[in-house]
């Protein structure tokens, strides 16, 4: 998931390049919180996925929000619980994904696993990425290392509210350096990311 932190520190929201205005940040992500808000209300019945392929990745959104409802109203700021909620949900059908199909991986193959929140900030400042969790599995669906090491790397706002968040750039190198250590190499590993498609997220989808 990604969360936008504004100029005045705020979370949930981010300017934009081309608008006199910033806009939300994830703005799927907030409309879906909403969306479940309404649902533990009873203000709503929650909705079925369409068949429209159109609206069916927001619906999808919120159905995979909607267990972390109660959780996002207890929240002292919903916006700074809403990235941590996701990334609970993805990490929950990244699982499914790599047992289901790790047995496609050839001889000795691992998988990398990299999870966390991707933090955009306005332009002319480096976007940041809060590592959560970085994990390898076997081609059994295995998990064989928690590869992650915690390290606080805090700036500015970010500081505030994503204590542990890498720049894009610290994320890249650390990421590199520590595949090379497990024996990956640039040549024979192809790269995958699992990004918003929000215009916001391109530069880190380039750089790595």
């Amino acid at each position: 998931p990604h969360v936008g932190v504004d100029k005045a520190g705020k979370v949930g929201t981010v300017e934009r390049r081309g608008r006199a205005n910033g806009g939300s940040c994830c703005g799927s992500a907030v409309a879906a919180t909403g969306y479940v808000a309404d649902v533990l209300a009873g203000k709503i019945e929650k909705a079925a996925i369409p068949d429209d392929a159109v609206a069916a990745q927001q619906a999808y959104v919120g159905d995979m929000l909607l267990p972390y409802a109660q959780r996002l109203e207890d929240a002292d700021d919903k916006m700074v619980e809403l990235p941590y909620a996701l990334y609970d949900a993805q990490t929950d059908m990244v699982e499914k994904i790599i047992a289901k199909s790790a047995g496609g991986v050839a001889g000795d193959g691992q998988i990398a696993v990299l999870g966390g929140v991707q933090i955009n900030t306005p332009e002319g400042y480096s976007d940041y990425y809060l590592p959560l969790s970085f994990e390898l599995y076997n081609n059994k669906g295995e998990l064989i290392e928690d590869i992650l090491a915690t390290k606080n790397r805090p700036f500015s706002k970010v500081k505030e509210v994503f204590p542990g968040a890498l720049s894009n750039a610290e994320l890249v190198n650390k990421v590199t350096a520590t595949l090379a250590a497990n024996g990956y190499e640039k040549e024979t590993t192809l790269v995958a990311t699992s990004l918003c498609c929000d215009e916001v997220n391109r530069p880190l989808e380039a750089e790595l």
